[in-house]
């Protein structure tokens, strides 16, 4: 999922969902290029839905998903500050106590390269912070290895961080050239067999 984010508006989203459980569904699965910027486009616009007035974001919309019979369960959420408003939702049992962060990497340099958020240290924080709020929060994560000019140092800021996130799940894939692609321009492409040896550590772990 690439390209520029359109939210649906929140009430359009919560009359699916009530269909869909009405229907016999048991779990409601979130799922979005990056569900944590939910809104933004719409500026958060409130909308009505059961007689009640939601705003057209994260929080807002978990709220709502917990009024209906089912599990939710969000994907694709970054770990940016907000977000820690919703785990109380998770620690009270409203929403399940999952989330699918696409980390992609640990060295900020890499991050960078890739146009994602590099503040490892705050998100090593804030995991810790979600954990304390919700001890049964699981994470699940991907990550790229051989990224253009990743180095031996910066695969082993990944492990690092690996090591101290102590995620539930992950999976992990080599970087190859996508079609239109800024990455394809960068230097420093990293050979086939040192991608092969980096995803060595990966193997065996649950995806």
């Amino acid at each position: 999922m690439r390209g520029d984010l359109v939210s649906r508006p929140v009430d359009e989203v919560l009359r699916e969902a009530e269909r869909l459980v009405k229907g016999g569904v048991r779990e409601l699965l979130v799922v979005s290029q990056d569900t944590s910027a939910y809104g933004v486009d719409l500026k958060y616009a409130a909308r009505s839905w059961r007689g009640r007035e939601y705003q057209t974001r994260m929080k807002a919309l978990c709220e709502g998903l917990s009024e209906l019979d089912a599990w939710t369960r969000l994907h694709y959420v970054y770990p940016y500050p907000h977000v820690d408003d919703v785990i109380p939702l998770m620690a009270e049992g409203k929403v399940l106590p999952y989330l699918d962060i696409p980390f992609q990497h640990a060295s900020p340099r890499i991050l960078k390269l890739m146009k994602r958020p590099g503040a490892v240290d705050k998100t090593l924080e804030r995991v810790q912070r979600w954990r304390a709020m919700c001890p049964d929060l699981t994470l699940r994560s991907t990550f790229i290895v051989g990224f253009p000019g990743e180095t031996e140092a910066e695969f082993q800021e990944l492990l690092d961080f690996l090591d101290e996130a102590q995620l539930d799940r992950v999976g992990a894939f080599a970087y190859s050239p996508v079609d239109g692609a800024a990455a394809n321009d960068l230097p420093g492409a990293v050979p086939e067999e040192v991608k092969q040896e980096r995803l060595t550590p990966f193997h065996g772990t649950a995806g």
